[in-house]
């Protein structure tokens, strides 16, 4: 239950989770704080870095708890953002494979007539 409670804590989309909200949610010791944060990283559950300085998880992905219709949108603008970057990216790869196809036969032409 108390990895459950953490990864509630890790969708916040603020994306950090202070040590002192840990220990108060999950009820424990400071000591214990690192221990659960390790055991959610080793469940899969979290992925993210403590950093014990400032005292604070930076959360970079966790696990769903629920899958309603905020987290549909969410997955369609991430896919469809995807989606754009993958077209950008290939239009580019297009646009200098074109470019350079012109400058090879550019560059053959002019060795057949200095030939």
């Amino acid at each position: 239950m108390r990895l459950l409670s953490l990864v509630d804590l890790a969708s916040d989309e603020s994306g950090k989770i202070l040590y002192a909200s840990i220990k108060n949610i999950l009820q424990v010791n400071d000591e214990e704080v690192e221990l659960w944060v390790v055991k959610a990283i080793t469940a899969k559950l979290v992925d993210c870095k403590m950093d014990q300085m400032n005292q604070v998880v930076i959360v970079s992905r966790c696990a769903e708890r629920e899958f309603g219709q905020k987290q549909w949108q969410s997955l369609r603008t991430k896919l469809a953002a995807w989606q754009e970057n993958i077209t950008n990216v290939i239009s580019t790869i297009q646009a200098n494979k074109v470019t350079e196809e012109g400058t090879q036969a550019s560059s053959a032409i002019q060795g057949l007539t200095v030939r």
